[in-house]
């Protein structure tokens, strides 16, 4: 089976196309980012990938540097094949949906293991679970902390569905509300 870039293999090949980068500076940078609201980010996680990104000859060392006491580091440069799979892997994801399964949607699908208070509850307190997301999302997006438009398109799209699952959310309560205790709408 042919390695597939996963979220965190994206973004770390995006990083290494602006420059060549040691582990711990592409970790820092994603952060500083915000990043980690756009794909699951851990240390060990990251460098996990760069060793794969590495082994699939995506990237490749470009150099070792110490500074200091500090121990040396590898800094990593993105290669042709990498720069060729990242442009391929990005058109993929955007012009392809993909299955997708939300812990959620799995809870939305048992919802009626709930009584109609508890589900009613549980929905109020997501939506206001989302909407100090969107405020968050909102004020980072508005800050310009988050370089490069590709930040930017992304923080607006996770606004957007946000926006838009606050919507339905609350539309979905009220029909809670509404019916009798012993059903659940569907």
């Amino acid at each position: 089976m042919a390695y597939e870039l996963t979220a965190l293999g994206i973004s770390v090949l995006a990083l290494l196309r602006q420059r060549p980068m040691h582990g711990y500076e592409m970790f820092q940078t994603l952060v500083r980012r915000q990043a980690d609201r756009i794909v699951k980010l851990r240390p060990g996680s990251l460098y996990h990938v760069v060793d794969r990104l590495t082994e699939e000859k995506l990237v490749r060392r470009a150099a070792t540097t110490r500074a200091g006491n500090r121990p040396e580091r590898a800094v990593y440069e993105i290669t042709d094949a990498g720069t060729e799979a990242l442009s391929e892997r990005v058109r993929e994801f955007v012009a392809t949906p993909g299955d997708e399964f939300p812990q959620f949607v799995a809870a939305l699908a048992a919802i009626d293991t709930l009584d109609l208070d508890a589900a009613t509850t549980a929905v109020d307190d997501r939506v206001g679970a989302l909407e100090a997301r969107a405020a968050e999302i909102t004020a980072l997006r508005d800050a310009g902390t988050t370089p490069g438009a590709g930040y930017r398109v992304a923080f607006d799209y996770l606004l957007a569905a946000t926006r838009a699952e606050i919507s339905w959310l609350r539309g979905f309560a009220d029909s809670l509300r509404v019916n009798s205790r012993d059903e659940v709408p569907t």
